[in-house]
This record gives structure tokens, sequence and C-alpha cells, in this order.
């Protein structure tokens, strides 16, 4: 049977001197922090996310703060993925004939609305905002994923 050993614990006096210093002034230590947190654009982002889906900040004024941000939200949801010449949407289960692809062109960028359509249910659709004007758009769907590519 297993017993109970004990472990040694020793002291680091050296870290124990630094913890009870506390000259150094807390606009030094903010700034450490800064620079060692690397996760803080992270949460920025998420914390921005969760303000649009909540409608506390209206996507216009993201569109003109960070456009891409948009495009990666929707991809991330629906767990497409970017490619060097478009995008890739997993759509498993789905039939070509239950989606429907329309486009939208603007001065300034081309959305693409994808809409899945299945009897009995509400249609689920998502606006994808490609950057860029006159994009030639192309969909095609391939072994259950949704590929499109300009």
């Amino acid at each position: 049977m297993s017993e109970w050993k004990r472990l040694a614990l020793t002291e680091d006096k050296k870290g124990s001197e630094e913890a009870m210093n506390l000259s150094t002034p807390p606009e030094r230590l903010h700034q450490e922090f800064h620079q060692a947190a690397d996760h803080l654009h992270e949460v920025r982002d998420m914390h921005t996310h969760v303000l649009v889906q909540a409608g506390m900040l209206p996507e216009t004024h993201l569109a003109d703060v960070n456009p891409s941000q948009r495009l990666d939200w929707v991809l991330q949801e629906l767990h497409g993925m970017r490619n060097p010449d478009g995008l890739t949407i997993p759509m498993r289960g789905v039939s070509p004939e239950d989606v429907e692809i329309d486009i939208m062109q603007t001065d300034i960028e081309t959305n693409v609305k994808v809409t899945v359509r299945e009897e009995g249910h509400e249609p689920f659709e998502r606006v994808l905002p490609l950057m860029g004007e006159n994009l030639d758009v192309k969909a095609h769907f391939i072994d259950g994923q949704l590929r499109l590519r300009w």
C-alpha cells in the first residue's frame, strides 16, 4: 500500500526580498505588465465581439475601425478558413440545393450572403464582407464544403 512521503520545501530568500520591496512605482509595474501580457489583444477582440453580438456596438462603427475583423468572426463562427484565393466553409450534411449565394458590391467592399434553407426551420443566413471592390467571386460546393474564390 502507498504511503504519504514528505516533500522537502525550500525557501527562496531572493524572491521573498523582492516581494517585500514596495518601492517600485505603480506606473512601472503597469508598464511591465502590459509588455509581458501578450494575451491582451485576444481579450480586447473577444470583448468587442461580445459587444457587437449584444448590439451594444454597431457594426457600422466596427466597419470603420476594423473591417476585416467582421469576416474573421463570421469565419470563426462557421469553422471556415481563409485561403490565399478565397474562403472555405464546411457544410457537411447540407445539399447544394439548400444553399443560396447572393452578392452585393459597393465602392469599398463586396458582400456575399450565404443562406441555407431547411424545411421546417428558419433560414440560416450570414453575410461575409470581403475587402475589395468588383471582386469576381465564384462559388463551388465540393465534398460538403462551400468554396468561395476570387
